[in-house]
């Protein structure tokens, strides 16, 4: 059996990833809270798949070659990654700090390029490998109050791209997964019931679909830009996204 990473696979669409996958791949779920990413195995594990938990910080380079390390000690070989752990501040721009900025520069872009880097010479070795980075509509247009945000989603989205042409050579595609309005944890915590239903309607009528996406509806996306099905397909960015974005 195959094995895929996923990094930020402890909730949303991470998670609904690792569940997707976990039916014909055996999953890594990596993330840099690791009681969640523990919880996450186990119910992959209880539902009949099989899943490996790790903790790592993306965005550090050390933590990256332990997290590396551990699994080639207690899985094997990686054939298939998902680099999709993210945060997403949200504040004007004037009010940005430089630590801010770091934070979401390092986890976005630079956890792409540690993960990346990690993995990439085994699927040099066996010539073959696929890779998603996890983009977004913002990717490709500006976003107001996060401007960090958005210039970490168009970095990934040229190092996707950048990926894939050097090492088209050696049978490993690089593509991106861009999600437009996805309900997911991370939007969801900062509101109460209220608030979200209001969230949720409003942000809906903006979309030309009606509604907020489900992260189940980008892991299916995932799925088939790692599967064979996308044997051809590299260096491109996908947008689940009702419809928001159109290029």
């Amino acid at each position: 059996m195959k094995t895929i990473l996923i990094t930020g696979a402890a909730s949303g669409i991470g998670l609904a990833t690792a569940r997707r996958m976990a039916a014909h791949m055996q999953v890594v779920i990596a993330d840099r809270n690791y009681e969640a990413a523990v919880l996450a195995a186990d119910e992959i594990k209880t539902n009949g798949g099989q899943a490996f938990p790790v903790a790592v910080d993306v965005s550090v380079a050390s933590s990256v070659a332990r997290m590396t390390q551990e699994v080639a000690g207690s899985v094997g070989e990686v054939h298939a990654l998902f680099c999709n752990a993210g945060i997403s501040p949200k504040k004007p721009f004037e009010d940005w700090s430089e630590a801010d900025w770091d934070s979401v520069i390092h986890t976005h872009i630079k956890g792409v390029f540690l993960c990346t880097q990690a993995f990439l010479p085994q699927m040099c070795n066996r010539k073959e490998g696929a890779i998603v980075t996890s983009g977004s509509d913002y990717s490709i247009v500006g976003h107001v109050h996060g401007s960090g945000y958005a210039a970490a989603k168009a970095g990934i989205y040229s190092l996707t791209k950048s990926i894939a042409l050097e090492f088209a050579p050696y049978n490993i595609r690089c593509n991106s997964v861009g999600p437009g309005p996805i309900e997911t944890p991370l939007i969801r915590k900062a509101m109460n019931d209220e608030q979200w239903a209001r969230h949720k309607s409003q942000r809906g009528e903006r979309v030309p679909m009606g509604r907020m996406g489900k992260p189940e509806e980008v892991a299916s996306v995932v799925d088939f830009l790692v599967s064979d099905r996308a044997a051809y397909i590299t260096g491109q960015i996908i947008h689940p996204n009702g419809g928001c974005v159109m290029w």
